[in-house]
């Protein structure tokens, strides 16, 4: 899953990356705060891990996701408004 997540600085940053290192079923694969975007992998649903990342303090929506390995592939989607 790519989330869009608000990130104003090293501080929102690290707190993401706690919150989500908080829970054993998501595997955080990038965090990029220049580009405002997580990546995760993950078994939870993708509400769920949206919950995790504002509970950090930033403001997150999601932005796409991928499918299975066989070539199953989600459409992402970027919300107007958000801004990054």
């Amino acid at each position: 899953l790519e989330f869009a997540v608000r990130m104003s600085g090293h501080g929102c940053a690290d707190a993401v990356r706690a919150a989500l290192d908080a829970a054993p079923d998501v595997k955080l694969l990038e965090l990029r705060p220049q580009e405002q975007s997580v990546l995760v992998e993950t078994t939870a649903a993708a509400e769920r891990v949206r919950e995790l990342l504002e509970n950090s303090g930033c403001t997150a929506v999601l932005k796409g996701m991928g499918g299975s390995p066989e070539g199953q592939w989600g459409l992402g989607v970027v919300l107007e408004g958000f801004g990054g």
